[in-house]
């Protein structure tokens, strides 16, 4: 979520300024600066920010190198482990943010060597509907070999899609396994436009056994759906639902008030004045609890959902069962820990990415503005009601499956799906639960999705 905060230096000298200005009428403030913006100008901003919001800013070198470029400057400043913290122009936001493959594309795609097959293959593991991949034929577990006619090795993966999103346009080369042949079949034309997604991809009640099931697949967290999600559970609600499959199998992150939204339509027992998430942040920020009601109040698309309304969508439940992957990462993250306190929380799958940390935006509030970057430095560790976090090496599965061990892929919410098959298990109590079936021997070498669970942060709403 971006909300807009003031730079650290400038939003204090602005109130000293006040205070002056009532004491000494006489005096007048310096004069705001004119003209280009200087090197200095732009370093001292980012200096005076982190020295407020960064989580480490007692680390923060005492007399930095304020002429190197900012980019420079804002890397000479981080703690040398961070990699979350982010500096981005906003004037140029072409040469310092990119789309990934599936905003771009509409696919979603690993490269995996498979059983005793020499050759690398592409594997297609989600195609958004209504793009041009889906409707000229790519499906969920299409095997491929080819980007624009080259052949996809272990080394070339991320060139190839490099040159993808460098273009207006590409192919793939679909092909078919047969034992350990491969054959190439047609070549699918894909188009590279800007996607937009609602994230709710499936939402269906399930008959296990004598008890009802909702599955939800949700790809990304954006609370200008959290109206679909309301409606998902307010269906499951009214089929009388007692078990819950959440598959954030894919899923890098997104809005934090969109996971309040969610966790606010799962958890049960809690009020609006529940703790859903708390910070620990440095000697200025503090260490502040935050509830379901002021996370909600604060949407980054401006479509607010009162607490009230979502809880009277929630079903009965007492446990969630949640499908992750080395994917899913920020808020996905943020819900399966800050979910544990109220309920039961068995995960499945993999290893989470490992995000336990939020980020704070600070753009320049003045008019007129003369700073156009925005600044993201990490400034809070995450935990859960219970101050439970710590998960920066990934939240681990109570239950492990690969879900590429079983070929061919199926579709999204096919109940034969490993990953959902061992949710099914154990709901009905007649299935193996400690063992990770496989069909196949694969091994995974890259994967689209990674570069979004990657660049996800919580961001952190004031």
């Amino acid at each position: 979520m971006r909300i807009l905060l003031p730079p650290g230096k400038v939003a204090r000298f602005t109130g000293m300024a006040l205070l002056f200005l009532a004491c000494r009428k006489e005096d007048a403030p310096p004069a705001a600066p004119t003209g280009p913006v200087s090197k200095q100008e732009l370093n001292t901003w980012i200096l005076d920010s982190m020295r407020y919001y960064y989580l480490w800013n007692t680390g923060l070198p005492i007399k930095p190198d304020t002429q190197l470029s900012a980019i420079n400057f804002f890397n000479s400043l981080k703690k040398t482990t961070d990699t979350f913290s982010r500096l981005i122009d906003l004037s140029d936001q072409a040469g310092t943010v990119q789309k990934d493959m599936l905003h771009a594309y509409g696919i979603d795609y690993t490269v995996i060597s498979i059983n005793d097959i020499q050759q690398p293959i592409g594997l297609i593991k989600f195609v958004i509907p209504g793009s041009a991949a889906y409707q000229n034929g790519l499906r969920r577990g299409d095997y491929f070999t080819k980007i624009n006619g080259k052949q996809l090795t272990t080394s070339n993966a991320a060139q190839l899609e490099k040159e993808l999103m460098n273009a207006n346009n590409g192919t793939i080369t679909k092909a078919a396994i047969n034992g350990s042949s491969v054959t190439d079949s047609e070549e699918v034309s894909i188009e590279n436009r800007l996607l937009l997604e609602n994230p709710l991809y499936a939402s269906k009640v399930l008959n296990i056994g004598n008890k009802k099931t909702g599955y939800i697949f949700y790809n990304y967290f954006d609370d200008y759906y959290d109206d679909a999600l309301l409606t998902a559970f307010t269906t499951f609600k009214n089929n009388n639902v007692t078990e819950l499959i959440l598959d954030l199998r894919y899923n890098p992150g997104g809005s934090l008030t969109a996971a309040t939204a969610l966790s606010a339509l799962i958890a049960p027992g809690i009020t609006e004045n529940s703790t859903f998430i708390r910070y620990t942040g440095n000697n200025k920020t503090g260490n502040p609890s935050i509830s379901f009601k002021s996370l909600l109040s604060v949407p980054l698309s401006e479509k607010y959902i009162s607490f009230s309304t979502l809880s009277a969508g929630r079903p009965a439940l007492t446990r969630v069962f949640i499908l992750t992957t080395s994917l899913s990462a920020s808020a996905s993250e943020a819900v399966v820990n800050n979910l544990k306190p109220y309920m039961q929380v068995i995960t499945i799958g993999e290893r989470t990415y490992g995000k336990d940390k939020g980020a704070v935006v600070i753009t320049d509030m003045r008019t007129p503005k003369r700073i156009t970057w925005a600044l993201y430095p990490i400034t809070y560790l995450l935990s859960n009601a219970n101050g439970e976090g710590g998960y920066d090496k990934g939240i681990a599965p109570d239950h492990v499956v690969d879900e590429l061990g079983t070929q061919p892929l199926l579709p999204i919410g096919d109940t034969a799906d490993p990953l959902i098959a061992r949710a099914i298990s154990i709901i009905t109590g007649n299935g193996r639960t400690g063992s990770n079936e496989r069909n196949v021997i694969v091994k995974p070498w890259y994967d689209s999705r990674k570069k979004a669970s990657m660049e996800s942060r919580v961001i952190i709403p004031r």
